[in-house]
């Protein structure tokens, strides 16, 4: 069983960057040093530790992050390896979250792709410390140099070299450690270095590289800026010290350099981790709420002598094993066969033996400490984003924040015995993936699965059909337009009849308004003097709500409207509240044929990422889209080649922009979006939204 681990000894990082850059390799290598597997997996033959599930193997690519673990000299370094395509960004997000480190992977030819300035992006707004790894030193055309300053332009990014390569290309072999000035070089087939002096004919290069990495440790700290500045030398240990502070603030970046395949500068980068990664900070104060009351904050304290306070960062479902729940304790500590609560499920949970992960290989251990990052199997309910805690004191914790869907499908059942199937199968999927969502939308009456990408649902969709046996077929999902007025309308409808016995009667006044985009709806009552008895005021509101889920243009929802019960008459015998419900459902539908009804569609914030030679396409298109630019920011701007541009565009024309996208760009652009607001559509798109509704209906009626 492994040891138990204190905060101090423990350094959490994420590795992500650029679809192909080498990431699970990276992690392979470093697994190797550590001591832990015998070799490199080859991507090609499905032996990467990270990628073990049959479709990572089958597509040779990652889809979900991954777990591993080495001990150096006494600290133990958990590594989270991330998918780099844009349609797994959800895993790289929570992973992220869970580390207080990242190791941001560049090629070495390659330099900074979209994937990496995306990250890079959003690093720099959470002030994540990162370290760069300049990875495939061995790849022909490889430059150091000329990487060092795509990311110095294109990132805008203040480096340090820790390391330089001692040899790039055919002649890679190792690397130049710039803190202890020594070549290092794989031996026993990477688990070892060989330690060497600098060869006479790098040692004028790594001195230039060593002088710049001391001015920027002298920099962490005023005494070490004085010393510097009066011409002493700095000392190992006060390098250490200035890089540490820098690191820690996110204000400077170490750089170093390898090979995962050859694992070259593997055994340099775990020692950088250890040096210079901050461990997880005990004493930072969290704020969560309480678990009935999201209005309600409450303050946690992470340490190791607080109460239960645990964050699920990731979900895995085995069929065989069952559930995964990869967790990342923030206070006090997890232990086996102990009773939790999950203030998210309401309910309570029972752990029983607790691990850490190499890949799909389980290590047990005795306990999770706050800080560490660990795995409890077989809880019932608990899934990503949850938070489990001490019983007697509940907090939710709303640590992982993932992106929203950009793509969907209407997914419809070909065998309807099989719906229910459908149904647990992709309860089970969302479960284990956030950024994919699978509903039933009563207003397109459609079941639709929404994930970040047309690739991410093509795998869904895939296993559904090959290890499910189930048919399902897909089409573009409906656009929810709603409709509202614009302009005040009175109305008045007299509900009256009479079967015999007790009749129904019910007479209402009503003033409608439209009211602010996104205001929703409002009722008011102004009667006076008993015109409608206050027992029938409840029907009148309940018939004007039922009223509003079907306008009178297309029967889409009613939004954003104002109206006042003003007036009516009723009956002291046949007067009930049936008889107002349905007289104001009426009076309602009157007064939106007065009031100047309009069709609303959905429209979308997008940012789009994109190379900036596709940047006047992109703009383009943007327009053709009926879209509005709110502004961009061009790489030439920044120094970098990957622009930014800011959008509203309607919803209906975004739900193929995934493939449309990849299609203009040759895969070079990717984007994020989120709903706005609703806007007036008018016009031509006005009646032709109108006229496939209209069809709908009529089909839905003969069915």
């Amino acid at each position: 069983m492994l040891k138990e681990y204190k905060a101090g000894q423990i350094r959490n990082v994420a590795i992500i960057g650029h679809g192909g850059t080498g990431k699970s390799t990276l992690l392979d290598a470093m697994l190797v040093v550590g001591g832990k597997i015998d070799r490199v997996g080859d991507p090609a033959h499905g032996t990467l530790v990270s990628d073990f599930d049959e479709d990572e193997k089958k597509k040779t690519m990652s889809i979900r992050s991954a777990m591993g673990f080495v001990e150096l000299d006494g600290v133990k370094i958990n590594i989270l390896d991330t998918p780099g395509t844009a349609d797994f960004i959800g895993e790289a997000r929570a992973a992220v979250q869970a580390a207080e480190a990242v190791i941001l992977v560049v090629d070495s030819v390659d330099g900074v792709q979209i994937e990496t300035e995306k990250a890079w992006r959003y690093l720099a707004e959470n002030n994540i410390p990162r370290i760069i790894f300049v990875n495939k030193m061995d790849k022909e055309r490889a430059s150091f140099d000329k990487v060092m300053d795509a990311i110095k332009t294109g990132l805008k990014a203040n480096i340090a070299a820790l390391s330089i390569p001692g040899g790039e290309g055919e002649k890679a072999g190792g690397v130049v450690d710039l803190l202890h000035m020594k070549l290092e070089t794989p031996k026993a087939g990477g688990k070892d270095v060989t330690v060497a002096d600098v060869p006479a004919d790098m040692k004028a290069k790594a001195d230039a590289a060593r002088s710049k990495l001391v001015e920027v440790a002298a920099e962490g700290d005023d005494a070490l800026i004085e010393k510097f500045l009066e011409g002493e030398a700095l000392t190992d240990d006060e390098i250490t010290k200035g890089l540490k502070i820098q690191i820690a603030a996110a204000k400077v970046y170490p750089v170093v350099c390898g090979s995962s395949l050859s694992c070259i500068g593997v055994k340099n980068l775990l020692t950088m981790i250890k040096d210079f990664a901050p461990a997880p900070k005990m004493g930072a104060q969290y704020t969560g709420h309480e678990p009935d009351d999201a209005s309600k904050e409450v303050t946690i304290q992470s340490g190791e002598d607080g109460s239960l306070v645990a964050v699920v960062w990731k979900t895995y479902i085995d069929q065989y094993a069952g559930r995964f729940n990869y967790l990342k304790v923030i206070s006090g500590s997890m232990l086996p066969d102990s009773e939790v609560y999950n203030p998210n499920k309401r309910m309570k949970e029972r752990t029983s033996k607790l691990f850490t992960m190499i890949g799909n290989k389980q290590e047990e251990v005795p306990k999770i400490n706050a800080g560490d990052i660990g795995v409890v199997v077989k809880l019932d309910k608990t899934a990503t984003g949850d938070t489990l805690c001490d019983v007697k004191k509940t907090v939710v914790l709303p640590l992982i924040d993932l992106p929203n869907p950009v793509f969907s499908y209407a997914i419809e059942v070909v065998n309807k015995a099989e719906v229910d199937k459908v149904g647990q199968f992709f309860t089970k999927v969302t479960e284990e993936n956030p950024t994919l969502t699978y509903a039933y939308n009563a207003e397109t009456a459609e079941s639709v699965l929404s994930g970040m990408g047309e690739i991410q649902l093509g795998i869904v969709l895939n296993s559904l059909k090959e290890k499910n046996k189930i048919e399902v077929k897909t089409r573009e999902p409906r656009v929810p337009y709603r409709e509202t007025i614009t302009k005040k309308a009175d109305s008045m409808y007299r509900h009256k009849k009479q079967s015999g016995g007790h009749g129904q009667f019910g007479e209402v006044w009503i003033r409608m308004a439209p009211r602010q985009r996104g205001s929703g709806f409002e009722f008011k009552e102004s009667i006076f003097g008993g015109a409608i008895p206050k027992q029938y005021i409840p029907g009148v509101e309940k018939g004007l709500v039922e009223a509003l889920q079907e306008g009178v243009l297309g029967k889409f929802p009613v939004v954003d409207v104002e109206v006042e019960l003003y007036d009516g008459k009723f009956h002291d015998v046949d007067s009930s509240e049936l008889s107002f419900k349905i007289a104001a459902r009426t009076a309602f539908k009157m007064g939106m044929e007065k009031g100047g009804p309009q069709l609303l569609e959905p429209v979308m914030d997008v940012h789009v990422y994109v190379d900036k030679e596709f940047m006047g396409d992109i703009l383009s298109d943007v327009t053709s889209r009926r879209g509005k630019v709110l502004g961009m920011e061009s790489g030439d701007d920044t120094g970098g080649s990957v622009s930014v541009i800011r959008a509203q565009i309607p919803l209906a024309e975004m739900l193929r922009y995934t493939i449309d996208l990849r299609g203009m760009t040759s895969g070079k652009a990717t984007f994020e979006m989120k709903f706005s607001h609703y806007d007036p559509i008018s016009g031509r798109e006005a009646e032709n939204v109108l006229a496939a509704r209209k069809k709908l209906l009529e089909e839905e009626a003969n069915k």
